[in-house]
């Protein structure tokens, strides 16, 4: 009897544990080489097939107007691809080619079930691929190259060599016939459905000098779904290979030529694939909400193309985008985009078109009610584009002139260095080391500071603004929020650029609207600031958003900062209102009816190399109706109109833009009319502009 000592009986032990693990070990590797390693060896043995994918593309989100009017729509679209690579496989053409000769056979009608029928099919493919193998099928070379293209070493590389280690197998002759005759037999499948393409027209654009490249080839574009289904049902039931559908979504625009900067445009690009990019615009901003997710069909295929049942097909439908709704009013916008396009046209021509924009704010709210920008394009052919891209009342920076005195005004008053009835020094103001300060040619002795604002004086708005001194000066200019983006919901905006007003020359010239530059947006958000009794708002386009067909979801108005106090924004309402008069600047604004409010600006162009243009000029007009508590603020810009009508200025060229804009606008809005008559209400502003008081006009 033979004695194991405790040593050796634990050695023993753990030799057995050390080749039980090991045999763990290599079973692990073994599935996990099987399943991620190996797995195309494998995919589909169980199920019978091979898995094929397809992507099921999101409806995208519908943009509207605040009265839920649709700007915006889907088309969605095929393209109909030809895979030279297939069309040029004999193993793959030949289940068409051998479904078509079994149709035609007299035994076709004899077989009395489906089974019956694919087995006439496999039989004539049998005798298709027979003539034309030089090596018959279970020769040790065909076997070989079968392996080889089952299970490739190299990836797809490894795919193309057994593939034609295959193909070597074929006479090329044969093959060639083969090829010609499928791609003839689906031509004549296919093109019932094309009617602008001919049998002929879909074989020469598939073929090129003789042969099928083997490359992507698209046959048809732009295919309803209806028609691509149709087609591909007839494709599928000829047993025809080759050839897939891509399907496409296209945006259509229902106004193609408004709202073209707010609403921007989606576009395919070489890079984008089958699913457009948002490239400007709401399109762009919000292309997180808007867009949805995509969904997928996956099912498994056998040789011959036909889906097999499996429990391991999937669906997951795709998540249509978010619908979007404005706080834009497309009838008011049609107005703006009428009164813009007159005006360019007025003030065009043979040598230049002038630019601009009209901006209509709802001052209580932020809510951008219209907003228009030319040069412009169409939205949906993309036709100007290359000049009308750039969205003028957001990105453009422009010398503002005379609007702009606001700020001195407004500092000096709110800050308690003046009141609106102080009297100011109109005279030249000589400044060191640059030029005065004047009103040249006109001439002004005194004015209150309400008087400033109606004769627009420079000497008079510098001094106003020397009361302030810069340090004051510059935290109005802050808080009207000139030193910051307005925060639209619209890419690409830019910010404002300003001298340091610290050097007294700068500040000179910035007290009266030169040596910085703003944008359109940022005037009209400065301006509905004074309407809206000192509050600034945040520029509002997006009123909200729909997250089900239910559930809205608003966009609430958000106050940025209070600008100044509530009476100095009322008696500043009131000093504008002054403007208007028939011996203010802006005389040529007045609607009988209403009292209006604003202030004319104009500004010498800067030219590219230094200094200013004699006879240039971008002028603008920005006026609020009514003055008491007005409904909106819209602001009129000209970039460089001509000259042949009148001298260029904001009282001449964009004060008459509004008085018409204006008018339309308070008819749509349906906003009252003062009680008063029309030449009381003359009478009254008369009065008014003799006094000194800035008290509100009568109502």
């Amino acid at each position: 009897m033979i004695t194991i000592t405790k040593s050796r009986f634990a050695r023993r032990s753990l030799v057995l544990c050390g080749l039980a693990g090991a045999a763990v070990i290599w079973l692990m590797l073994s599935l996990v080489n099987l399943q991620l390693v190996s797995p195309r060896k494998t995919s589909g043995v169980s199920s019978g097939g091979i898995i094929e994918r397809e992507v099921l593309l999101p409806q995208r989100g519908r943009i509207m107007d605040a009265n839920e009017e649709i700007l915006t729509s889907n088309m969605q679209s095929s393209e109909l691809i030809a895979d030279g690579y297939h069309l040029n496989d004999p193993k793959t053409i030949s289940w068409a080619l051998a479904y078509s000769k079994a149709v035609h056979s007299p035994f076709w009608e004899k077989a009395a079930t489906d089974k019956e029928k694919e087995k006439l099919v496999s039989g004539f493919r049998s005798k298709i691929l027979g003539q034309a193998a030089s090596k018959k099928d279970g020769s040790k070379e065909h076997n070989l190259a079968k392996i080889l293209l089952e299970e490739p070493e190299d990836g797809p590389e490894g795919v193309d060599m057994a593939r034609k280690k295959l193909e070597e197998l074929y006479e090329p002759e044969m093959v060639k016939e083969y090829v010609q005759a499928h791609l003839e037999y689906a031509a004549k499948v296919i093109a019932p459905f094309l009617p602008d393409m001919s049998v002929q027209d879909i074989i020469n654009t598939v073929e090129k000098d003789g042969a099928i490249p083997k490359k992507r080839i698209v046959i048809a574009k732009n295919l309803s779904e209806e028609k691509a289904e149709l087609l591909r049902q007839a494709i599928q039931n000829a047993r025809v290979q080759g050839f897939r559908f891509e399907t496409s979504s296209k945006r259509v625009y229902s106004v193609p030529e408004c709202m073209v900067h707010i609403l921007g445009y989606i576009a395919q690009t070489k890079d984008s694939g089958p699913r457009p990019i948002a490239l400007s615009g709401l399109e762009k901003q919000l292309d997180d909400q808007l867009l949805g997710h995509n969904g997928i069909r996956e099912y498994r295929k056998d040789s011959r193309g036909r889906i097999i049942p499996s429990a391991d097909s999937r669906f997951k439908d795709a998540v249509d985008g978010l619908n979007v709704r404005l706080t834009v009013n497309m009838e008011y916008q049609t107005i703006v985009e009428e009164e813009l396009d007159a005006a360019i046209s007025f003030y065009t021509d043979q040598t230049h078109k002038p630019r601009g924009c009209i901006i209509v704010v709802e001052p209580k709210t932020g809510s951008i009610l219209a907003m228009a920008s030319r040069p412009h394009y169409n939205l949906n052919t993309r036709e100007g584009l290359q000049e009308g891209a750039y969205h003028f009342a957001v990105q453009s920076l422009y010398e503002p002139g005379s609007t702009f005195k606001i700020v001195s005004v407004t500092s000096a008053v709110d800050s308690g260095k003046a009141t609106f009835d102080t009297m100011i020094n109109c005279t030249p103001y000589p400044v060191p080391g640059s030029r005065p300060v004047t009103d040249a040619p006109r001439s002004y002795g005194g004015l209150t500071v309400a008087g400033v604002l109606k004769k627009s004086s420079n000497p008079g708005a510098f001094r106003i603004a020397l009361k302030s001194g810069w340090p004051t000066y510059k935290k109005y200019f802050d808080l009207y929020g000139f030193s910051s983006k307005t925060g639209i919901d619209l890419p690409g905006e830019t910010n404002s650029q300003c001298q340091d007003g610290s050097n007294f020359v700068n500040f000179s010239r910035i007290s009266f609207g030169y040596s910085l530059m703003v944008s359109p947006l940022q005037v009209a958000m400065a301006y509905a600031a004074i309407a809206n009794d000192g509050v600034r708002m945040r520029p509002r386009l997006v009123d909200g958003i729909y997250v089900d067909d239910r559930n809205f979801q608003p966009s609430p108005p958000v106050e940025v900062c209070r600008v100044m106090s509530v009476k100095t924004a009322r008696d500043l309402r009131n000093a504008l209102f002054h403007v208007t008069d028939l011996d203010g600047t802006a005389k040529r604004a007045r609607i009988e009816g209403y009292n209006v409010g604003g202030k004319t600006g104009t500004a010498h162009k800067v030219k590219p190399t230094g200094g200013y243009f004699e006879n240039r000029y971008t002028v603008s007009f920005v006026g609020m109706l009514p003055v008491e508590d007005p409904a909106f603020v819209c602001l009129v810009v000209i970039d460089d109109p001509t000259s042949k009508h009148c001298h260029p200025g904001g009282g001449s060229v964009c004060a008459p833009v509004f008085q018409k804009l204006a008018t339309r606008l308070a008819a749509a809005m349906n906003i009252p009319k003062n009680s008063l008559s029309a030449e009381a209400n003359k009478k009254a502003s008369r009065a008014q502009a003799s006094s000194t008081s800035s008290k509100p006009p009568r109502r």
